[in-house]
This record gives structure tokens, sequence and C-alpha cells, in this order.
């Protein structure tokens, strides 16, 4: 027995020791993903995916905080995680990204990829030297449901691709002063919403010889089989009218309800009608260290960016070149034809290099330009300052179906892709119910809801991944400052001038150009000291932007460097180094000048530099 315990005992150290060394650097080892199991082919309701978050900060308290942001119209919390290593700073002294799912009540993949981020950074932080260099020095905010009324109806109850869209706000659709009351309906029960045809000698469609759609007869043809006419989508005339499904659940479009240009005719009523974006504007207005913003969305796999304002005064422009290249080779290399304002040049070359990254890891997307119009993509950059990106989810199954590579999905292609991936299950196969108002009719020869606007389940997690690469790389290029090379030289009895780099290794700058603009940034400082004698500091107006030198010009070429006193403030670009030239008058050889880098998304640094030149 004595041996037995001593052995059970020897079996728990190791595995402690085990555990104590979790980091992996093989490919082929797990990495956390078994701490915290999920099934990520599958949608989940609202009750469900807050229960998610929830488990996740209990296992996860040290890493993890959700946190209710407000409630939506129909009462509902939006939850908001922080997600970051509590033991390294509070979440508002680091660099964020915020990410958001599902803005329209349809696009639940959105709610997907935002709680797998939230998982895939939780759960891989322990085993990743990547993930865990990362949330030691940023944050991220998460939303992952944004409609979380439309989101939840969404996936409860039968609904088509394209609704419920907005938030629960009652509106008289077809104007006959009734409220959502002809909805789309499922008629048959059979929790799938499609559309009803009758059978009529003159009607203008046919069952597809494979008996899963109804097809357009076209003018001319041939045909003596049976006939149907459409009668719309699948529900009730409930209001007398007969017109089906014109009333249908709908309210206040939540991406025009945002201010930046917005537009009565889109927005209708006013910016942040909606307690849902009231809710998520004063989230981040709270949050200024928010630097870049993500929004899921669908459909069409585009990477939307917001681009800075064009230029409007003539003289220099800067173009950078055409769109997306056509040359395949090249197609990963975007750079925007935008002419932009020269006070947001750095702007256009961040978003150019972020989106020429997330092409190639997303590998089936394409680039395009954001709108303003009252969207959220447009208020995070023009009002916030912070890098915008909105992400069309899925989109079709085009690059898996399209056999041929033409672009362009055939039905036969499709059908062979429904098949032979799906198993045969993607249609709403056509079949006879009985209508209480219509009498016998056929119902169905659509694609299921989650085929066009959301991926089948076997594709959600592929997508989710792939878009939390996404992500992780631009958590990974959020700014970091470091003191480089120095170098000293005597230029008096007691005079010293030392020229100092510091580096912004990172493609983000510490802000924005958009925030320098709207003086929405706390300045890059650097406090100088010398433990004999005194600096003297410059005389005028220190430049505030850095000199864009590429690394290997650090050490070979003599720099332009901005005079620099006992403070100087300043804005760190990205993928940069600027020189600060220091003036130090003392008779000690062996004084030092200390400087301390104080920035406040890009870090803490110190370093002391010897007057004799000597470490």
């Amino acid at each position: 027995m004595k041996r037995y315990i001593i052995s059970l005992f020897l079996v728990a150290l190791a595995l402690g020791a085990s555990a104590q060394s979790r980091k992996q650097e093989k490919l082929g080892k797990p990495h956390g993903e078994t701490d915290f199991a999920v099934n990520w082919k599958q949608y989940y309701t609202y009750d469900e995916w807050v229960k998610i978050m929830f488990d996740l900060q209990d296992k996860y308290p040290g890493l993890c905080r959700v946190e209710s942001i407000g409630k939506s119209r129909m009462g509902r919390e939006m939850y908001v995680m922080t997600v970051t290593a509590k033991n390294t700073g509070k979440d508002t002294d680091k660099p964020a990204v915020w990410v958001d799912g599902a803005i329209h009540g349809n696009e639940v993949n959105g709610i997907t990829c935002s709680l797998y981020l939230a998982w895939y950074l939780l759960t891989r932080y322990d085993y990743d030297t990547r993930i865990y260099d990362a949330l030691n020095r940023s944050t991220v905010y998460i939303l992952p449901g944004f409609n979380v009324d439309g989101n939840d109806s969404y996936v409860r109850f039968p609904n088509t691709e394209n609704n419920p869209r907005e938030p629960f706000r009652p509106v008289d659709d077809d104007k006959d002063g009734l409220y959502d009351e002809d909805m789309t309906e499922d008629v048959d029960g059979d929790g799938e919403l499609s559309v009803m045809y009758a059978q009529d000698p003159s009607g203008d469609y046919r069952l597809s010889k494979d008996g899963l759609r109804f097809i357009r007869i076209e003018a001319g043809d041939w045909w003596e089989g049976k006939r149907f006419r459409r009668l719309g989508n699948e529900g009730f005339d409930n209001d007398g009218d007969f017109e089906l499904a014109e009333d249908d659940l709908g309210g206040i479009d939540p991406n025009r309800n945002f201010p930046w240009d917005f537009r009565k005719e889109n927005g209708k009523s006013y910016p942040l009608s909606e307690p849902e974006t009231r809710n998520v504007l004063n989230f981040q207005l709270s949050k200024k260290n928010i630097l870049v913003s993500f929004n899921y969305h669908n459909t069409g796999r585009l990477i939307m960016y917001m681009m800075p304002p064009e230029a409007k005064r003539p003289g220099p422009t800067f173009r950078t070149g055409g769109q997306a290249a056509s040359n395949k080779k090249d197609i990963y290399h975007f750079v925007s034809p935008r002419r932009v304002d020269p006070e947001y040049r750095h702007d256009a070359d961040v978003y150019n290099k972020t989106v020429s990254a997330g092409l190639y890891i997303l590998k089936t997307y394409k680039p395009e330009a954001g709108n303003e119009y009252g969207e959220h993509l447009a208020t995070s950059y023009y009002l916030f300052g912070a890098y915008s990106f909105l992400i069309e989810l899925w989109g079709s199954p085009t690059p898996f179906a399209d056999t041929d590579q033409d672009g362009y999905v055939s039905d036969d292609e499709y059908k062979k892709w429904a098949d032979l991936d799906l198993g045969g299950d993607a249609w709403v196969k056509p079949h006879r119910v009985t209508h209480p108002q219509f009498g016998e009719i056929w119902i169905g020869g659509t694609s299921k809801k989650h085929i066009g606007r959301t991926p089948p389940p076997r594709y959600i997690e592929q997508e989710a991944e792939r878009q939390s690469m996404y992500v992780v790389y631009c958590i990974e290029q959020l700014p970091r400052l470091s003191f480089g090379n120095c170098s000293v030289k005597k230029t008096g009895s007691n005079l010293y001038e030392i020229e100092v780099e510091v580096i912004n290794d990172r493609l983000f700058p510490t802000a924005s150009d958009r925030s320098v603009q709207m003086k929405r940034y706390v300045p890059d400082k650097i406090k100088a000291s010398v433990s004999s004698g005194k600096i003297i500091n410059p005389s005028g107006n220190i430049p505030n932007n850095a000199s864009d030198i590429p690394a290997y010009y650090r050490t070979q070429y003599r720099k332009e460097a901005t005079p620099a006193g006992e403070t100087v403030e300043f804005r760190a670009k990205g993928n940069a180094t600027q020189v600060f030239r220091y003036t130090v008058l003392s008779g000690n050889p062996d004084a030092t000048l200390d400087l301390s880098l104080d920035s406040p998304l890009g870090g803490k640094a110190t370093v002391k530099i010897k007057l004799s030149g000597k470490s």
C-alpha cells in the first residue's frame, strides 16, 4: 500500500511538472484546445453563447472579464469580453483591438467568429508563445453579438436567410396602420422558411429534373408537365390584402444609425436612436486605447476598410497604385488607388499593408473601400481614429463548388457540392401542403437557412479559425517602442551631442493620422536627465512626427534627428525609427544621460548613456 501511495505521488508530481511547462514549440502538439472544449460546428442561441462567455471567464479569471455594456431594446444584456493578461497591467494601459459580430440579426456567423477568437486566445495563452506575448502587452475587447434580439431569433426560430436583420422596433412596412402583422411564417412546421407555389396550368414555373427546385419556363419553351405559379414567401395573409410577408419583422438598420455622415434616408429616425448602437458607442468612447476595430458581417468574402479623406486641393498626390493586381501571383499585394490628403498618408500606408496581409491570410477574400452613411466602420475611424475593418464573411460556396474555376457556380456545380460536401442536406425539397387560405399548395425549392449567407456546419470552424488568424496578426502588429542605437560625440571641452533611436518595429503607429488631426491621443513622451551637468533645451518648436527610416539604414547613415530637451513629445509611426539629439553640458565624462520613454500605447523603456561613450 505504501509503495502504491508513493507511486501515485510521483505520478502527481509528473503531471504537475507537465502542466507547468505547457509552451509548445511543435505544430503537431496540442495547444490547449481540449482544456475548454466547444463544438464549433453549430450555431448557438443567445443563452448558450452567453454561457460560453461566462464559463470562459470562470476558467480563465486572470485573462478574461465579462461585463454588460447595456441592454437591447427587448431587455437582453449586451456582454463584452475583455481579454488580456491582468498581471501585466490594466486593460486600458495597453493598445487594444475591438471586435464585434452580427450587427445585423441574420449574420450570426459573426458571433461564431468573435466568440472563437476569445476561445482561441484564452485556451492557447499557456501553450503558445505568440498568444502569450500578445495578451501580455495588448487588450482585445470582444462583443460577440451586437444585435442580440435579432441574433437570438435567427438561430432559434424558422427564418429566411435575410431576416430578421434589424433590432426589433415595430415598423409599418406596408403602411396599412398595422405593425409587423404579415411576417414570413413556418406554414408546414419543418423549421425552414421557403417559397409557396400553387399548381396552375398557366403557371410560369415547373419542377427541375431532380425535383429539388422550381425553375422558370422560358417564353416559347414547350412543356406538358405540371406547371406552377409563385404565391410568395412562406406565410399567411394575416391582414387580408392578398399579399404575403410584406410587413415582416424589421426596424432601423443599426449599421446606418451611427453619427458619422448619418443620413436619414438610410438610418431613418436620428443618430443613435437604438439602444444597441448607443451602448457600443459609449463603451468605445470610454476606451481611448482602441487602435484597431473589426466588424463581422456577411456576405461576400470582402475585407472592407475605411480609407482616409481624399485630397481636395491641387498639388502632389499620394497614389500607391491600382486596385488588387489582376496577376494571380501578385493578388495579395494590395494597394488602394485613392488619392489621399497629405496629412493622412501614413494611415493610407497602414491600411494598404494591413489589407494586403489579410488577403494573404484569408485567401479567397477581396478588398473594397468602405462606406460612410452612418456606418460603424466610418464612425470608428473618423470619430475615434481607430483603423477600421469590416469583414463580409462567407457569401457563397464559390471557392469550394466552382470546379471549373470560372468564378461562377452553375446549377450542376451547386448540386454536386450540396450532394458530396453536405450529403444532400442543402435544399428545402418541394412538397405538398394544405394551406388554410390557399388549399393544396407546394412549398420548397430553395436552399436551407444556413447555406447562402451563413456557412453550413462543416464550414463554420474553418471560417472562424482563419478570421482569428487575421485578428491575431493585427494584435501582434500593435505598436511596440524601444530604444535602439545611440552615439556620443564630444563637440567642445564640456559639450556632448548624443543621438538615440526610438524604434517602433510594428505596423501600427501609436496614434493614427486621424487621431492626430482630432487631437484625440496622448503623445508619446521621453523624459531626460543627467547625473552631472545639464541638458541644453533646443529653441523653437520640436517636430512631432517620426522619420521613416528603414532598419537597414540605422547604423550606416546619419539620420535626420529631432532636437530634444528635458521633455519631448512625439507620435511614433509604424515600422519607423526616429532619432532624437540631445546636447549636454557636463564637466564629468563619466556622467550619464538617463532617458525614460513612456508611450500610452507603445510601452515603456529606459536607457543610460555614458558621456564617455564607454559602457
